[in-house]
């Protein structure tokens, strides 16, 4: 496998070809706690300034939103600020739906991100997956060109 055939890796308990169809859930108690002692690389979505801004400005959304807004508490972690562009370069998503993490890279994806992950995955009994098929152990890490 190539590092550059690695896109957009999710994490979760299972193999699947279709999200919704994924039976064991990731636990969102676990999600929380893993982001909250990796404080030090990850933010919490919510307390950037455009988190803050939204909770403090909810009134001025459509009604449709709020619940989106308000139910998203630690949905999502951030990583990698890129102050020359404004953004972070890193997405997860916790969808308690579907039980899985989706992460969203803005940068090329490196044996280091895929071995976070891996340790964040090891937390949480789960796999690094690509295309939700393939399994991304330490030795598919090691051996990628």
């Amino acid at each position: 496998m190539k590092l550059k055939n690695i896109k957009n890796p999710s994490i979760a308990k299972e193999i699947y070809e279709q999200a919704r169809f994924v039976q064991n859930k990731l636990s969102y108690e676990k999600w929380v706690e893993y982001i909250d002692a990796h404080q030090n690389y990850f933010t919490w979505e919510d307390d950037t300034p455009d988190g803050i801004y939204r909770r403090e400005h909810i009134d001025e959304y459509p009604e449709w939103a709020k619940e989106g807004i308000l139910n998203s508490r630690k949905g999502r972690a951030l990583a990698e600020f890129n102050k020359r562009k404004g953004w972070y370069e890193i997405d997860l998503a916790f969808h308690g739906n579907f039980g899985i993490i989706t992460t969203t890279f803005q940068k090329r994806i490196t044996k280091e991100h895929l071995k976070r992950l891996l340790d964040f995955a090891d937390y949480l009994n789960a796999y690094v997956l690509n295309n939700g098929k393939k399994i991304i152990d330490k030795r598919i890490i090691e051996s990628l060109e």
